[in-house]
């Protein structure tokens, strides 16, 4: 297998990563990071300003290498969802991978696209067999029938097709487009019994994905983000954004009732705040944030005391936030660690802001199934990707 190469295209960073297969383990081969330009809610505003941001990450991180296959992960500003179920018979009446694909492939051709819209990916959340209960992994069991129901993603194609000129003559084999979920998948190691969350906070949308028994059930996406905090505290303190940004970074906590009372310095000027306004700013926007995901995860029966929720995101990094989490939703929280990726690096696999870019390492579609670009495109097996098996 040939290298693979990532693009995370985020509001104020973009990731690429590099990585290889070797022996049945994926190894990270490098990992190149910028300040994201022309991306608004993580959709491309500015093609020429994204066109530099990627062309000098591919010059550092590339060079004279040959990728095979760029994945490149979509935001769920682009991304339309829709539900489908299919049914298939059992060959040898006991489901086998072809009876998946298969499913998988009678999905693909039922699903209604709008002109100019393209499929993107599918992802299966439940599966039954001979119309019984639902169950994590079909594989195995007997039966006449299997019925599988797919979260469908699509966007437009005319915006597909602009996010694929940015790879011409950089020795790109193909360009294949995949959503966030996709990557959490490919990046954690999703418990095979009971239910776990994760929350992405990104800069301007917040991304809230429920797990049950190693099946994805639930994926949204929440079009504000943690930027907003900013804001509050570029009102609240007169000062700049980038004076908010780094107020927040360096000295920001989302727990005003652990916060040590102490004088900030506002950068860049002679002028200090109290440490506890800049956390009762903090706490006011954040609580907002996650009460929005928390009502999601309880809307969709995410009750059990036990069951976990991952943080993730730039957003994650705001002091305290997983306390305030803990706080809101009754569950035990804890910062989302990638575990299917190698590296001599253990610090890159706990950076939230690489998270999706180590998983789309990872993504593939059904050998012989349509390419993300619509034209046909031969792709890389992936059933443990595509099926969740």
């Amino acid at each position: 297998m040939g290298l693979t190469a990532s693009l995370d295209m985020g509001t104020e960073k973009m990731v690429m990563a590099l990585g290889l297969e070797e022996r049945g383990v994926f190894r990270l081969k490098g990992l190149k990071v910028s300040a994201a330009q022309g991306m608004e809610r993580g959709y491309v505003t500015d093609w020429e300003k994204v066109r530099i941001c990627v062309n000098g990450l591919m010059k550092e991180l590339l060079k004279d290498k040959v990728v095979e296959v760029m994945n490149v992960g979509l935001s769920g500003e682009v991304l339309r969802m829709s539900e489908h179920q299919v049914r298939t018979s059992v060959q040898r009446k006991v489901v086998g991978p072809g009876d998946l694909m298969r499913a998988e492939q009678r999905c693909r051709e039922t699903v209604g696209c709008r002109r100019g819209e393209e499929l993107v990916d599918l992802v299966p959340v439940a599966y039954s067999v001979d119309r019984g209960s639902r169950v994590a992994d079909p594989l195995g069991r007997s039966g006449s029938e299997l019925e599988v129901t797919y979260l469908a993603y699509k966007a437009d194609s005319a915006y597909l097709s602009q996010v694929l000129h940015l790879f011409d003559g950089r020795g790109v084999g193909e360009v294949c487009f995949y959503p966030a979920v996709r990557a959490y998948e490919e990046a954690l190691e999703v418990e095979q019994d009971g239910d776990l969350a994760l929350i992405d906070l990104g800069a301007a949308g917040i991304d809230v994905a429920l797990f049950r028994d190693g099946l994805l059930v639930q994926d949204a996406w929440l079009p504000l983000g943690v930027r907003t905090i900013d804001f509050d505290i570029m009102t609240a303190f007169n000062v700049n954004a980038g004076q908010a940004r780094r107020l927040k970074h360096e000295y920001g906590e989302a727990l005003r009732s652990i916060c040590k009372n102490k004088k900030v310095q506002i950068p860049d000027t002679n002028l200090t705040l109290e440490s506890r306004d800049l956390a009762t700013v903090a706490q006011s926007r954040a609580e907002e944030l996650l009460e929005g995901a928390v009502c999601l995860l309880q809307a969709w029966r995410f009750d059990a005391p036990e069951a976990r929720i991952l943080l993730t995101g730039g957003g994650s990094r705001l002091k305290s936030m997983d306390m305030l989490l803990s706080r809101l939703s009754g569950h035990p929280t804890e910062q989302a660690i990638v575990r299917q990726i190698q590296t001599s690096r253990e610090e890159v696999l706990q950076t939230p802001e690489y998270m999706v870019a180590l998983g789309l390492l990872k993504c593939s579609h059904p050998e012989g199934g349509e390419g993300s670009s619509g034209i046909g495109q031969k792709l890389i097996a992936g059933l443990k990707g595509i099926f969740g098996v």
